[in-house]
């Protein structure tokens, strides 16, 4: 009889190991307008704001920026500085421009189908915006556990999901915790496709896993995000008009948005299967 080793929820931030690419900016080349990034996540109690200086060189300092988290019945001010390269929720980190991250202490986890708001000032002036948080994408199947043998490279797993009309973009998000010579390390693992069909209901995943053997835990999530970073982000193949994307103000271009998972699905690697 196969030995089993069952392996629990991993918790993780969202939007992680994710690559963000955007359109160039749309306004004029002045050194004082300023770029914005932000997803807020659902269930986080932590919320973060990417802002930088698209025309200023990357050696110049960051852009001084203050912001306010506005909740229901309650604010919450973007404070403490953490460096970009470590990540900083939904924002393109990797752009070529001075940057900084600025972190949101929350009174209460964000709700998914809430409607926050964000306001602040840059160096050319005032700014704010609003956004609301779709509901969750739910995954119809398979069920709370993927069996997976240990004998198999580059797992296929077919998946039936339910994206809601405010979700844009649609990704799967698969983390794993490996055992290594050292201890064990988590990472998440390369998928394709990167993003699922939002109007579609099924769709196969591809996990770039060479050694599922090694894999001591791990889950599956979808993540669904909103509208308006989806059509910031079309706006790299298709040039239509600049329509608001969550915010707005004089010098600043981005968006706000929010984000929610769906359930994980726990993984469970069967040995000698």
């Amino acid at each position: 009889m196969s030995a089993h080793k069952v392996l629990a929820p991993v918790a993780a931030l969202a939007l992680a190991g994710c690559d963000y690419i955007a359109p160039p900016d749309p306004l004029a080349p002045d050194p004082d307008v300023i770029s914005i990034a932000i997803v807020l996540v659902a269930g986080e109690t932590r919320a973060q704001l990417l802002v930088g200086h698209p025309h200023r060189l990357v050696s110049d300092p960051p852009p001084d920026v203050g912001a306010t988290l506005i909740g229901p019945g309650w604010r919450a001010a973007f404070t403490h500085k953490t460096d970009p390269k470590d990540g900083c929720g939904g924002g393109p980190t990797f752009w070529p421009m001075p940057m900084v991250c600025l972190n949101a202490a929350l009174p209460e986890p964000i709700r998914e189908e809430v409607v926050y708001g964000i306001e602040g000032e840059g160096p050319k002036g005032k700014f704010t915006g609003s956004t609301m948080v779709p509901a969750a994408p739910r995954i119809l199947a398979p069920g709370d556990t993927l069996w997976l043998p240990d004998s198999v490279y580059s797992p296929r797993i077919p998946i039936r999901y339910l994206a809601p009309p405010e979700v844009g973009t649609l990704r799967p998000e698969l983390l794993a915790t490996f055992r290594e010579r050292t201890g064990t390390e988590s990472k998440w693992i390369r998928v394709s496709p990167r993003s699922f069909d939002t109007d579609s209901e099924a769709d196969t995943l591809y996990a770039y896993e060479p050694d599922v053997s090694t894999i001591e835990e791990g889950s599956l999530h979808l993540l669904g995000i909103g509208w308006r970073y989806t059509r910031f982000q079309r706006l790299n193949r298709t040039r239509f008009p600049w329509p608001s994307f969550g915010v707005s103000g004089e010098g600043v271009f981005g968006y706000f948005d929010g984000s929610a998972k769906s359930r994980p699905i726990l993984i469970i690697v069967q040995e000698g299967g």
